[in-house]
């Protein structure tokens, strides 16, 4: 009997390996390269003052006072109706006017990337960076005419004869600021973009360090191809993330999403030197979808929120396969549903690293990092202090490596380490070396002839 195909695959088994990772170690290799984006947008904003459709609001009032002498609702809750529905169709009760009224715009968007070469290439989405995009407009129109809009709350108030409730500030607030972006046009425009990524600082803190950036390529904000790549300043040495591939992904497996959501990035009760550190969420993939124009996008139920976009989505593995991009809305409330959020793929991020002639790799520093972490994790702390300070010597700033050479020698210190002896590595190799030799005697051993 030939057993050699059994005994090659008995050696085979060793060899194989499968780098699935804990939430925890994704977060660690990858929150150096996560980075925010900052986008500033300046010039001039006009928009056409509106005027009443008076024909239109009668009839709304009307059918109120219908409800209430019905019964449907009462008196006291009559305001309330009237200033929801108004809201909800503001379109039906204003019209354009004549009279063109024009502001300074001066106004800075959030948004998250990462890197994915040494020298500073920066995956985004389009509409982090783009003037054009319909919720761009939006926050153009709200900051704007602020002024315009806190007035016609007040007019409202007086009129009414009370305050306005948090839901009927925010409905008026929305739907004045979405009219307003319908007639909106922005000239003069000028764009400038700062990259914030995090280094260490005194005593091992991570503090945000900004940088410009420029704009090197991009598609369409949503229904389009929703990518664009900055080029952060000439260096070899910024942490890069590992881009990975998408087509094996399924139905039901597990994602990581690294950003910035602006409500915990800049909470008031958040220290400044916090808002460098991306934020962590997880979800499955919940669907595979097609957009309009053919192409397809990835449905998952992460917890993501504005300041995301952008972001790197990750697998198992630790590597992206794709970016965090535009969550489903409430058409009616006008609000984010949580758990029906899209993701562009990389497949997609492909064409505009190909169209920018860019090949995504790890830089030195971060590779070593990686290295150092995995042996960190194993409790190897002697062989674990040599990568991080190869990383410090490489970039001396590079995010989070203080700590772990802190905690590194702390744990060295305590005795902790846990790395086998060098004796033992050779007695395990010499043995398996002598082995293999057997093995090969006995297999190439000509057999004997039996009479």
């Amino acid at each position: 009997m030939h057993r050699l195909p059994l005994l090659l695959l008995f050696f085979a088994i060793p060899f194989c390996s499968f780098s699935q990772m804990t939430p925890v170690q994704i977060a660690e290799r990858n929150k150096p390269g996560t980075v925010m984006i900052l986008a500033t947008f300046k010039g001039t904003v006009s928009i056409i003052q509106a005027v009443t459709n008076t024909p239109a609001i009668e009839e709304l009032v009307t059918g109120i006072k219908g409800q209430v002498d019905q019964g449907i609702i009462s008196q006291d809750e009559f305001w309330h109706t009237y200033i929801m529905a108004f809201c909800k169709n503001i379109d039906q009760y204003m019209m354009k006017g004549d009279e063109v009224i024009k502001k300074d715009l001066d106004i800075t968007m959030l948004g998250s990337g990462f890197i994915i070469t040494p020298n500073g290439n920066v995956v985004t989405n389009c509409h982090v960076v783009d003037e054009n995009d319909d919720e761009t407009k939006l926050n153009f129109a709200t900051k704007t005419f602020q002024e315009i809009i806190e007035d016609d709350i007040k007019s409202v108030e007086e009129s009414i004869g009370r305050k306005l409730t948090a839901e009927e500030t925010e409905a008026l607030t929305n739907a004045n600021s979405w009219y307003f972006s319908q007639t909106m046009d922005v000239s003069d425009i000028e764009k400038d973009f700062k990259v914030v990524i995090g280094v260490s600082g005194k005593d091992g803190k991570i503090v945000p360090q900004s940088l410009k950036a420029k704009l090197v390529t991009k598609g369409e904000p949503i229904p389009g191809k929703d990518v664009a790549i900055l080029k952060l300043p000439e260096r070899d040495d910024y942490p890069t993330i590992r881009v990975g591939d998408d087509k094996s992904i399924r139905v039901g497996d597990q994602v990581f999403a690294l950003g910035y959501p602006g409500v915990a990035t800049f909470n008031d009760l958040i220290s400044e030197e916090s808002i460098s550190e991306a934020t962590l969420t997880r979800g499955i993939i919940s669907a595979k979808k097609n957009m309009k124009g053919g192409w397809e996008v990835l449905q998952t139920d992460a917890a993501i929120t504005h300041g995301n976009s952008g972001g790197p989505v990750l697998n198992e593995q630790g590597e992206v396969i794709g970016l965090i991009t535009f969550t489903s809305v409430d058409q009616e409330r006008k609000q984010d549903i949580q758990g029906m959020n899209f993701i562009v793929p990389t497949t997609i991020v492909d064409e505009f690293i190909k169209k920018a002639d860019i090949t995504p790799h790890m830089s030195e520093a971060s590779q070593l990092y990686e290295e150092g972490m995995d042996l960190f994790d194993k409790g190897w702390y002697k062989k674990a202090i040599t990568k991080f300070d190869q990383v410090k010597g490489i970039n001396k700033a590079y995010p989070f490596v203080d700590k772990y050479i802190a905690d590194t020698k702390n744990n060295i210190d305590k005795g902790l380490d846990k790395e086998p002896d060098n004796r033992t590595y050779y007695y395990i190799g010499g043995g398996a070396l002598v082995v293999v030799i057997l093995l090969a005697v006995v297999l190439t051993r000509p057999k004997r002839k039996i009479a």
